[in-house]
């Protein structure tokens, strides 16, 4: 079997588009539900389109061909590969099976088969036409009457060694005969860290040809007979639930009546989805198609507790899948979306502010106008759910004004807009209410009131450790005690503030390993200099509203110099010129206590600054912490336009540096020279292509477009994977370029779209 790659090839196989083939590896048969590459994620990368819930692999050895291995479902949450095959179609004359060639190829949207013989030519094409439907559609050309098999076969082990059987003994996949082809049924699951099955979930198949099937424990073999030429249509479906199904029969009815006009279609939006690619060549065409690619495959059509569409952060992620949405994952995915699926952008923005905390709130009325951390499928225990993955212990940075109106500028929707500025304007004023512990305007990143940062009483909960035991404590005055003795303490807000901040375990929210710390000591350093502190947030009242960081971090200031110029542009379109006015001179007012607090001379860079007791004279909260070194950061006042010329040309040198930033894949989480540097730490060391393109977005609006370009440049090239068939991964390794994290990423796909189509 061969994948077609060459123009030789082409000419063989002439219903095979010359453009975009095989951008993404498509290939893989799995023989177990989870299999896993080293990080954990998937090692194949189906197609998924349209929101769907299934999707779909291509053979990669002759033993395959004719079928689409691995039935790739999201069950709730998780991926979960089904059948080592399914569907697979093989030919026999006068009983004797045909030896078949195969040339198999994906493109945007679409997987083809070919399949010949003397004698005998069959074209398997397979699109997505709605959110819960693929089609294939079978050309078979042939010269004498032919036997059609079909053969399936359920995948038994979870994992290696692992029978789903033992696992979860209640899930029980099975198919079952229908009237018009085949189903496989499941039983009720509720482990929310692995498998969740409503118990009335099925996948789906239906075909316009007439077959006889028998089932045979975890297999089936179906036949049918033609005498000569024919075409015929199968479509797959997943449903979470036999409502799902049952709504959807009328649909899919017509699309078995009209097939081709749904074909048409969905070929159709892929040619708008690529249209931007139309002004590329080369390798960066390609890419340009992968991030489009990738961003499709990761919608999902709403399900559960979302009801509208979102974007997630990876379909072949472990933790990642399904519909789990993210406020910052949102930002930047819409941004990139306006431009070629504005109202899947508007959608993904949506299905965020629709779980927007509101003041009748019964489990939260203190979060009033917050966005939690994530949401999904299913919703947390505490909201009558079962679900392990919702979460509302922080939020995400301020950057959804400079989403929102960059949606607006492509869909030209100010319904839409109006719609959205008064949740807007609640976002920030939770900010300014629940993060702001000294009240001076610039919010820190914190923990809400939650079980896991605190007990029933409100006080902060911490993890000391004792006689090689952890101990949990509580309260503000224990863990300063605590810190004082320099015990090894572990506090679960410090967790949710770094979350928070998008940044999950950067060095300047004190997160630096205990060997790089002993390292950092034995150089004169102090542990104390990577201890966080607390503050309790109340109201009026002296109700307890949250904890923060007592330290303003120089990202979310700058973000909210951001917010609140969009939100003055969002108002003045709108009409609300007061309003207007008021956010642009808050804007101007930050930008100022940025340039003035939160830069240091010495070292020419931007840093977070600690609170203290009483603001210093200049107005500032406190002083710049340099001691937990630079990272990205300190080029967001750039990004966000907030710095001055002078301050801008001292970052720009920190960032070229071959020192500190300028690796051989460039603009890492962390300098070289920062002490909590590791090349294969997630915030700390790894390159991550939103800080990239903050950073060189910030170069490029001071001017520095050599520098930018050249810094772009350099991650192309050294980045591995991006130019060839790879997927697009999470982060890269700053010093040899390879792969990290996880896969098929929507804010990577993103981000390079954005450094393709605005450098």
């Amino acid at each position: 079997m061969r994948l077609v790659t060459s123009l030789s090839l082409l000419l063989i196989s002439p219903f095979v588009s010359a453009k975009w083939q095989n951008v993404i590896d498509r290939l893989g048969e799995p023989t177990v539900s989870k299999p896993t590459d080293k990080y954990g994620h998937s090692p194949f990368n189906p197609l998924f389109d349209e929101g769907a819930w299934h999707g779909h692999l291509l053979p990669r050895s002759d033993a395959e061909q004719g079928g689409f291995p691995g039935s790739p479902v999201i069950f709730e949450e998780y991926l979960f590969y089904l059948n080592e095959h399914f569907d697979r179609l093989s030919l026999y004359h006068n009983n004797q099976r045909i030896q078949l060639k195969a040339d198999v190829q994906s493109e945007p949207g679409l997987l083809t088969q070919h399949l010949y013989a003397q004698g005998v030519d069959v074209t398997l094409t397979l699109r997505f036409v709605d959110e819960r439907t693929s089609l294939l559609k079978t050309v078979i050309t042939t010269a004498f009457p032919l036997t059609l098999v079909f053969d399936g076969k359920l995948i038994q082990h979870y994992e290696a060694n692992k029978p789903l059987t033992e696992l979860f003994p209640t899930f029980s996949p099975h198919y079952v005969q229908t009237q018009s082809g085949l189903e496989v049924q499941f039983g009720r699951v509720r482990s929310p860290w692995q498998l969740m099955s409503s118990g009335t979930n099925r996948y789906v198949m239906q075909k316009t040809l007439p077959m006889h099937i028998e089932i045979n424990g975890n297999s089936f073999r179906a036949t049918s007979h033609i005498e000569k030429s024919q075409t015929f249509y199968t479509t797959y479906q997943y449903f979470h639930n036999a409502t799902e199904q049952m709504a959807h029969q009328t649909k899919t009815a017509q699309i078995l009546r009209s097939p081709d006009t749904y074909l048409s279609q969905s070929e159709l939006r892929w040619q708008r989805y690529l249209s931007p690619v139309a002004h590329y060549s080369g390798d960066k065409a390609r890419m340009l198609v992968k991030a489009i690619e990738t961003l499709i495959a990761n919608w999902r059509s709403p399900a559960g507790d979302i009801s509208t569409d979102t974007v997630s952060p990876s379909v072949t992620a472990r933790w990642f899948s399904g519909n789990l949405t993210w406020p910052w994952d949102s930002w930047k995915q819409a941004y990139a979306l306006a431009s070629f699926h504005p109202s899947l952008a508007k959608r993904n923005i949506d299905t965020v502010f629709n779980a927007q905390i509101q003041p009748s709130d019964p489990l939260r009325p203190q979060d009033a106008g917050m966005l939690p951390d994530l949401i999904g499928f299913n919703k947390s225990p505490e909201r009558g759910g079962d679900g392990g993955n919702w979460s509302e212990r922080n939020s995400k940075p301020s950057l959804a004004a400079w989403s929102v109106f960059q949606v607006y500028e492509q869909s030209g929707d100010k319904v839409w807009l109006a719609k959205l500025y008064p949740k807007l304007k609640a976002y920030r004023q939770w900010w300014l209410t629940n993060r702001d512990h000294n009240h001076n305007g610039v919010p820190e990143y914190g923990a809400t009131v939650d079980k896991a940062h605190n007990n029933d009483n409100g006080e902060l909960l911490f993890t000391i450790e004792q006689h090689g035991q952890k101990v949990t404590q509580y309260g503000l005055t224990q863990y300063v005690k605590a810190n004082a003795k320099h015990q090894p303490v572990e506090v679960p807000a410090q967790t949710a503030a770094s979350w928070e901040s998008g940044r999950d375990d950067a060095a300047n929210f004190g997160f630096i390993s205990q060997e790089q710390l002993t390292e950092y000591i034995a150089k004169g350093g102090k542990a104390r200099d990577w201890h966080v502190d607390f503050g309790e947030n109340r109201n009026e009242k002296g109700n307890l509203l949250g904890f923060s960081l007592l330290q303003e971090s120089v990202d979310q200031a700058s973000y909210l110099v951001s917010d609140n110029r969009y939100l003055a542009k969002i108002a003045k379109t709108l009409g609300y010129d007061s309003e207007a006015t008021y956010f642009q001179q808050q804007a101007e007012t930050l930008s100022l206590y940025i340039q003035t607090c939160m830069f240091d001379p010495l070292s020419g860079y931007f840093y977070d600054i600690r609170l203290e007791a009483t603001p210093l004279e200049n107005g500032c909260a406190g002083k710049p912490i340099t001691v937990r070194g630079k990272g990205p950061e300190g080029w967001s006042p750039l990004f966000n336009q907030v710095a001055t010329p002078q301050q801008a040309q001292r970052v720009r040198d920190n960032m070229m540096s071959k020192t500190q930033f300028n690796t051989y894949v460039p603009l890492p989480t962390a300098a070289l020279n920062n002490p909590a540097f590791g090349p294969d730490i997630y915030w700390r060391g790894r390159v991550w292509l939103d800080q990239f393109y903050f950073g060189v977005k910030g170069l490029s609006n001071y001017g520095y477009k050599n520098e930018a370009r050249q810094l772009i440049d350099t991650l192309l090239a050294h980045a591995h994977g991006l130019s060839g068939n790879a997927p697009i991964r999470e982060n890269y390794h700053p010093l040899n370029g390879e792969q990290q994290g996880a896969p098929n990423f929507s804010w990577s796909a993103a981000h390079l779209y954005l450094l393709l189509t605005e450098f």
